[in-house]
């Protein structure tokens, strides 16, 4: 008999109900050791000093009270918890929503529809994280809000079939009901997992300095408490069923008919980095391969199927490969020859269609030629200005030229370079909207935005490039820190575009202490500012370092 949506239903309700009669048992006994000890050790040492003999145990009103007590916390605790769940694990995973203007990012959109129309027409929301690792996971809660959600590593590696499969899975979580038990699970203790690790840095900090006592005492007991609460978080797993991750690859099968693309996808997470060390790396029930390496996850045992979320990632593929037809040794073929694939070429300027130019008369002389960018920043240019078109005869006012009053009127309230003060453009590099200078080829990037490029491996490098890459690493080699720093003249420093109102400069640096290339930074808004050739240099430099690893 098939594993019906009815019987998973009930399934989620009795994991949800056991989940939160685990939190009112774990309050209890909890409440009722403290009172235990304060009873015995507190209040009987005043009111009989120096007695000895059997510990006094609490009586049936006693641990009545304690109890509705721990029932009142327990609610409180899960109130507090399932209250805007997707937001705040979502918030923990530094997880952000997608670009419309990315083209990375419109192609998951573009997946999750369709995987949503398949599955019902559920919304499901997309996210990423802007990290290089590779995961996905999938989030829901009591109101109905779905999410699905990718690593930018995850999203520039794989191709189209391979992140069809993902979604697929992480789809299949909603839709099947286990996601909402799982997302509810997980987070009742391991979200604090991080508070945890605050409240370690705040207790040595507070350790070496002179202010003890009542504040010390206080870090600890909410420091014990929390170290309690993580270790809850372990025997927590027990409500969590390791099927749940097989029914989700069949699933996925069935509504891409692709097994062995989710395999590739499989084996991709699983020999590179996963997350290990990132935020909420507790919360590892959401996501589709444990984010820390774990060898508990690679056996078979009862204690493995007990206190692991994930089953081994070999048996999953063995499944996969048993559906396609296929071997482990056709895999690794398969993987090894699309990770092999030539990156796109290094884009080359058309020669058959120049870029148009004018001669401008100006002061009695013509002067030029003058591309359109450049033309609208000669002083002294007005509309009624005598412009003429290269390869032509024709002599017009600078009003008269359609191409030319059209840049003009899109000028007013664009953003301009902070060298030439030119318009800059917006163009799409590696799917990702920048604003570049066409008379110097500087770009303007958001922060967040060049991580994401950095992350994507689609354009090539050209001579020059790789040249100027060598040379940072051969000056590295020599490189001090303090008699070689960048100086910085507060008179020559740029004014960000997006921060000319506010008069926002921006402070030369380098971009890290590992990789040596100069930028120049808004404080106040975070975008950078790359010369001509930085960027990809700065991305040969990484990728290069990547490849030696």
């Amino acid at each position: 008999m098939p594993y019906s949506f009815t019987q998973i239903e009930k399934d989620k309700t009795r994991v949800i109900g056991f989940v939160f009669l685990f939190l009112i048992a774990f309050y209890f006994g909890v409440f009722w050791l403290i009172a235990l000890l304060v009873k015995n050790f507190v209040l009987y040492e005043y009111t009989s000093p120096g007695r000895s003999g059997p510990l006094f145990l609490l009586n049936f009103h006693d641990s009545l009270i304690i109890f509705a007590l721990a029932i009142l916390v327990g609610y409180v605790h899960w109130t507090c918890t399932v209250s805007g769940l997707v937001g705040k694990i979502s918030g923990v995973l530094k997880a952000e929503p997608l670009n419309p203007g990315d083209h990375y990012h419109q192609r998951l959109q573009n997946i999750i529809n369709e995987v949503s129309v398949a599955t019902g027409g559920k919304k499901i929301e997309g996210m990423v994280i802007p990290t290089t690792a590779m995961n996905a996971f999938a989030l829901t809660d009591f109101k109905g809000r779905a999410i699905i959600g990718v690593t930018e590593g995850l999203l520039a590696r794989l191709t189209r079939p391979q992140l069809e499969a993902v979604v697929g899975h992480e789809a299949a979580h909603i839709v099947a009901g286990d996601c909402l038990a799982t997302t509810v699970t997980t987070s009742i203790f391991a979200l604090y997992g991080g508070l945890l690790k605050g409240l370690e840095r705040i207790f040595s900090e507070t350790r070496s300095s002179r202010d003890k006592g009542g504040v010390m005492a206080l870090l600890l007991c909410i420091y014990i408490l929390l170290w309690v609460t993580r270790g809850m978080s372990q025997l927590v797993r027990m409500f969590i069923s390791r099927q749940r991750e097989y029914r989700a690859d069949a699933v996925a099968v069935r509504l891409t008919r692709d097994p062995l693309s989710l395999a590739e996808a499989l084996y991709a997470i699983d020999c590179r980095w996963r997350g290990a060390g990132l935020a909420a790396e507790e919360l590892e029930s959401i996501f589709i391969v444990n984010p820390a390496y774990s060898a508990l996850d690679e056996k078979t045992s009862l204690f493995a199927d007990m206190f692991s979320t994930h089953p081994p990632v070999k048996e999953r593929l063995n499944v996969l490969l048993e559906m396609a037809h296929a071997d482990m040794e056709n895999l690794i073929q398969s993987a090894g020859d699309k990770n092999s694939q030539p990156r796109s070429p290094v884009p080359q300027p058309d020669a058959a269609q120049p870029a148009a130019q004018w001669m401008v008369h100006r002061n009695g002389l013509w002067e030029g030629p003058f591309d359109l960018a450049r033309l609208l920043t000669i002083e002294g240019m007005r509309p009624e200005t005598w412009v003429q078109r290269v390869g032509t005869t024709d002599m017009k006012m600078a009003y008269e030229d359609p191409e030319i009053i059209k840049a003009i009127n899109k000028k007013t309230g664009s953003y301009h370079c902070p060298k030439c003060a030119i318009s800059l453009t917006t163009v799409i590099y590696e799917g990702v909207e920048v604003l570049e200078c066409s008379f110097c080829r500087g770009v303007l990037v958001a922060e967040k935005d060049a991580t994401r490029i950095i992350i994507r491996e689609e354009v090539g490098f050209s001579e020059e490039v790789t040249r100027l890459a060598a040379r940072i690493v051969e000056q590295k080699k020599i490189w001090q820190w303090g008699k070689d720093a960048i100086k910085r003249d507060p008179g020559a420093l740029l004014t960000c575009p997006r921060c000319e109102a506010h008069k926002g400069k921006m402070i030369p640096m380098f971009y890290t202490a590992a990789y040596h290339v100069e930028i120049d930074k808004c404080l106040y808004c975070g975008s950078i500012w790359f010369d001509k050739n930085e960027l990809e240099v700065l991305q040969c430099l990484i990728e290069h370092q990547t490849e030696q690893k």
